[in-house]
């Protein structure tokens, strides 16, 4: 009689291979191939407007990053903290600094901000650690609207409305090229994150969220995993805000605001607290639904009434966003989890049908 333990892959019901890391890979590698077609498709789709789309598309893997890191910090770390659009800022900054005034290499730009950002992370997040709760989301969204002064002040010493790079690589000034660029950094964020989330990292962050007290008693030093949190956190927005001032030619005051912090904080809200998956759907979710409302007619008119959509785009998008938490209070998420599971259910279904068959012949 053979072990099950060591009966081949091929033997296994379809449900389990869903469950598989292969299947995992899999689907990670069709989504892979999936997105670097998107280039030529848009071409036979769009023609010459198809840069145009790409661009717009592009910003959606910078929110993904952005995504990303405020999950690390407040959906797995359990901080929740407000202050992840000052490092967008700080990181778009700092690569238009190096790039245009000191001349110095992109990649280096992208380095230092990268690594400026991770210092700032460790900086505030030792005294934010003293605090939690709501006093952690009030401090953290302080040091964003102090941030946003601060750039705003940079920019009107030296006579400037906004920071324009104007030294970036020319491959860069290609939309075709950009979305490649920006996909690859995406993929690979995305294999750091999940690495770290299945390390001991991450199984340290998990247990601190679901009870501080049991993690500590268990020997997690509470104080190294949360700081350690808030520095990849920064780290992996300063990227997202360098990226951010390569897909727009410049850096503004405006991307380290209030503004800029809530839609990161929507973006894990209804894609799904702790979950890469829900970090991707929300960050779709919010990119693509602003390019949605502005396929609605300017007017539209009902009678003698007349109503300018474009004054009504923000309510729109905050009524589309309080339907999601409604209906959906897990996130978009719990979309993907149904769907497998009935997937799952089927296949079973599909399989004790067939043996019942079989036995009846």
């Amino acid at each position: 009689m053979s072990d099950p333990a060591s009966a081949s892959p091929r033997s296994a019901p379809p449900s389990a291979w869903l469950r598989s890391r292969w299947a995992g890979w899999f689907i990670a590698g069709v989504g892979v191939v999936a997105l670097l077609l998107v280039p030529s498709t848009y071409d036979a789709l769009y023609g010459f407007q198809a840069g145009f789309q790409l661009h717009r598309i592009s910003l959606i893997g910078i929110y993904i990053i952005a995504a990303l890191a405020q999950n690390v910090l407040t959906g797995y770390a359990a901080q929740p903290s407000l202050g992840n659009a000052a490092f967008f800022g700080v990181g778009a900054y700092l690569l238009a600094w190096t790039n245009t005034d000191l001349h110095q290499p992109y990649w280096l730009g992208i380095v230092i901000a990268m690594v400026v950002c991770a210092l700032l992370g460790l900086i505030v997040g030792g005294p934010a650690l003293r605090i939690s709760g709501t006093y952690l989301a009030i401090a953290t969204l302080g040091l964003v609207l102090v941030t946003q002064s601060l750039l705003d002040l940079w920019d009107k010493t030296n006579g400037r409305q906004s920071y324009d790079l104007t030294q970036l690589p020319l491959s860069l000034g290609d939309d075709h090229t950009l979305y490649v660029f920006i996909v690859v950094i995406v993929v690979a964020v995305l294999f750091f994150v999940r690495n770290i989330l299945q390390s001991r990292v991450g199984r340290a962050w998990v247990a601190i969220r679901d009870n501080e007290a049991a993690a500590e008693a268990f020997g997690i030093n509470l104080t190294t995993y949360k700081l350690l949190a808030f520095v990849i956190s920064a780290l992996l927005t300063g990227l997202a805000g360098a990226l951010y001032a390569t897909w727009a030619t410049t850096a503004s005051s405006s991307s380290s605001s209030a503004d800029q912090t809530i839609a990161f904080l929507a973006m894990i809200v209804v894609g799904g607290l702790g979950s890469i998956v829900g970090s991707v759907i929300g960050a779709i979710f919010v990119g693509f639904l602003p390019l949605l409302l502005q396929q609605l007619p300017a007017i539209v008119s009902a009678g003698p009434i007349r109503i300018q959509v474009t004054t009504l785009q923000s309510g729109i998008f905050g009524l589309l966003l309080l339907l999601a938490l409604i209906f959906f209070p897990e996130g978009l998420r719990g979309i993907v989890d149904r769907a497998g599971l009935l997937m799952r259910r089927l296949l079973n279904r599909h399989i004790a049908t067939g043996a019942s068959e079989g036995v009846e012949r």
